[in-house]
């Protein structure tokens, strides 16, 4: 154990230590004012100091503490409140500010109550429209359900008049069923005595249309096949009883005397009316030389072979009538009865003077008087 310590030797120390130079340092009022002493002090080498005395606590158990020590809620919560007001005072300083706005509330609350009452309005509106139109319907199918009914009976009606016509064998039982009896009667007398009534019985009914005359619809053009193969066309009128008319005049192109007839022989110093194809011609001769005094139609006539031409003082009513009805038909052949005559030593052969235009038309639409 001795051999295992160490051994102690004294070491020789130098008494004289460098001593480091003075350094003086100033006071400063104004950054150390509370220094009690002015005088400066001597900053020498640092000698060195005693061990620093240990503070001796007492333990623990002889202190007198608390008797109590507060918990961390104590030191956190300093002061007491109530919750109940906290949440009450939410929203105080935006409320303060910015005032709640009712008005938009209310106009909120009058633009739904009005979108409800136009909503309302018009459901009711549409009810009332559904209604109407539902009323309409059912009176526009009871309409069409009774003129149907109709039209069948108007159709059976034509078809039996028509079998009566063609079945009658005396111009008495025809002119009961024509239109006009009382002018007709008596052409048909004319007629019948030079052309021999023929009876042959109806065979069917091939076309059968409504034709509307001025405006008029009362007429209707039919197409009726006999038993000896002829095919008639014929105009028939409904009356103001319902009952039909067969128009005889132009069934048969009833003329005052044959057209070919009238051409050759010329009756000069009578006029009569005639059933004509009406065209604008340039034909001027003899009397009727001068064009500027003379307007110049062809006319022809059905089942005619003759040409005539017939002539009208330029500037006249007559004039500007044709010249009205032929503008509006440029290119084709106008039906008219005209009223015609030949003056006395006229030296045109082909000649004749137009005095009026009776109808515009093959067909009287009413009854012309007789003097006119």
């Amino acid at each position: 154990m001795a051999r295992d310590e160490k051994r102690v030797k004294l070491r020789t120390v130098d008494d004289d230590v460098a001593r480091e130079p003075e350094v003086v340092r100033l006071y400063n009022r104004e950054l150390e004012p509370k220094r009690r002493e002015e005088l400066p002090v001597r900053l020498g080498a640092q000698l060195p100091q005693e061990r620093p005395s240990r503070l001796e606590m007492p333990d623990r158990e002889e202190l007198e503490l608390r008797t109590h020590q507060p918990g961390i809620e104590a030191l956190i919560e300093t002061n007491a409140f109530n919750p109940d007001l906290a949440e009450q005072t939410w929203g105080e300083s935006s409320a303060s500010r910015l005032p709640i706005p009712w008005g938009w509330f209310v106009l909120i609350g009058v633009a739904i109550v009005a979108a409800a009452v136009w909503s309302l309005a018009n459901l009711r509106e549409s009810e009332e429209q559904a209604h109407s139109i539902r009323s309409e319907t059912e009176s526009a199918l009871a309409r069409e359900e009774t003129e149907e009914t109709e039209a069948r009976g108007l159709i059976e009606r034509i078809e039996n008049t028509l079998r009566i016509y063609f079945d009658s064998s005396s111009v008495d039982l025809l002119a009961r069923l024509v239109r006009h009896p009382e002018r007709v009667k008596p052409l048909m007398l004319k007629y019948h005595a030079r052309h021999p009534l023929v009876q042959s019985p109806m065979k069917s009914l091939r076309v059968l249309q409504p034709l509307t005359v001025d405006n008029r619809g009362n007429f209707w053009m039919g197409s009726v096949m006999l038993a000896d193969g002829r095919l008639v066309n014929l105009i028939i009128e409904i009356d103001a009883n319902g009952q039909p008319r067969i128009d005889w005049e132009t069934q048969v192109c009833f003329q005052p005397m044959p057209w070919d007839e009238f051409a050759r022989e010329r009756p000069a110093g009578s006029s009569m009316d005639f059933r004509v194809y009406a065209e604008r011609d340039n034909f001027h001769s003899h009397e009727f030389a001068d064009a500027e005094k003379w307007d110049c139609y062809r006319l022809t006539a059905l089942d005619g072979d003759e040409t005539l031409f017939g002539y009208v003082a330029a500037g006249s009513e007559v004039a500007r009538v044709l010249a009205e009805i032929t503008a509006n038909n440029p290119n084709g052949r106008n039906t008219l009865i005209l009223r015609l005559s030949i003056p006395h030593g006229l030296q045109s052969r082909r000649g004749v003077v137009i005095e009026k235009v009776v109808c515009a038309r093959w067909l009287y639409v009413d009854s012309p008087d007789r003097g006119s």
